[in-house]
């Protein structure tokens, strides 16, 4: 064999293949930024509860909602069995005395919506598609609301179910309980819009779980702890303007105020102000809160 055909002989006994792989060209639909929303809202929803993800991803959202429904069904089975005890539980009070669970649900689960996408590089596949930034903060904003607003309005539900059927007379009882609609709703609404503004612009801040969750809890269970704190050691002003540290004396102050039904050892009655202070408030930090992660999302580094 000559030197040539020697240093030809390697490249004519190679073997390899060459695949068509067959890309082509999307002709359907575009569907545009609508559509690209409710998806993201759709499945920003699901990832809430934890739905299509890990067991391990579902025992925080629906542990929680569990316990938050729980104390319901308990009181509504009391009610069952005997009529005419008092039950501790009604569609005014029930959202203020479980305030913590709401709480551990926002601070579980709003870093679950956004702290991921930041810390997996994923916002830049989502900002090059049809969605816009105002898309994606909305969308993850209107899913936190829809999940708050479910994990609120299912115990009033139970106990508004409840009502009906330990009822003798089930006509008149449902006249009765149609009547307490716009608190079942109207509660967990009042609760729902600015819980999520405000957790959300927090986990929005961080890609690390760990803090946006410690932050968000550190807000609501602290503020809570520091208005009680003050209420009880300040004088005059500052004792009456205490609570309004607490984000849910805000909540529960605007729910009096658009539903009635004061309750007896809420803070609100310690405030000694007109109950739509606590509407404009709570409108004033819903506000701050989507103005802060639309801010945020506007100008994040994808």
């Amino acid at each position: 064999m000559t030197r040539r055909e020697a240093a030809v002989a390697p490249a004519e006994s190679a073997t390899g293949a060459i695949y068509d792989l067959g890309y082509q060209g999307y002709d359907g639909a575009r569907l545009g930024r609508r559509a690209a929303f409710w998806t993201l809202f759709g499945a920003s929803l699901r990832a809430a509860f934890g739905l299509g993800r890990s067991g391990r991803a579902k025992i925080a959202p629906w542990g929680l909602t569990a316990i938050m429904v729980i104390p319901a069904a308990i009181a509504g089975a009391i009610q069952a069995m005997v009529p005419t005890a008092p039950t501790p539980f009604n569609y005014n009070n029930y959202l203020f005395e479980l305030q913590p669970i709401l709480t551990l649900f926002v601070a579980a689960q709003a870093p679950e919506l956004v702290s991921s996408d930041q810390r997996n590089h994923v916002l830049s596949l989502y900002f090059s598609h049809a969605l816009a930034r105002t898309d994606y903060a909305l969308a993850k904003l209107c899913a936190l609301a829809a999940a708050l607003f479910i994990l609120c309005v299912a115990p009033l539900l139970v106990i508004l179910v409840t009502g009906i059927l330990v009822s003798a007379d089930l006509p008149a009882a449902i006249g009765d309980q149609v009547g307490n609609l716009p608190q079942v709703l109207g509660s967990p609404l009042i609760h729902a819009i600015p819980l999520a503004a405000v957790s959300l612009a927090i986990a929005s801040w961080t890609p690390r779980r760990a803090y946006a969750t410690g932050a968000i809890i550190a807000l609501f269970l602290v503020s809570a702890a520091v208005g009680g704190i003050l209420a009880e050691a300040g004088r005059g002003r500052l004792s009456e303007v205490a609570p309004l540290v607490n984000p849910f004396v805000l909540f529960d102050g605007t729910r009096d105020w658009l539903l009635g039904g004061t309750i007896p050892d809420s803070p609100v009655r310690d405030a000694h102000l007109a109950l739509p202070v606590f509407g404009v408030l709570t409108l004033l930090l819903a506000a701050l809160g989507i103005a802060a992660v639309m801010w945020r999302y506007r100008r994040i580094s994808a």
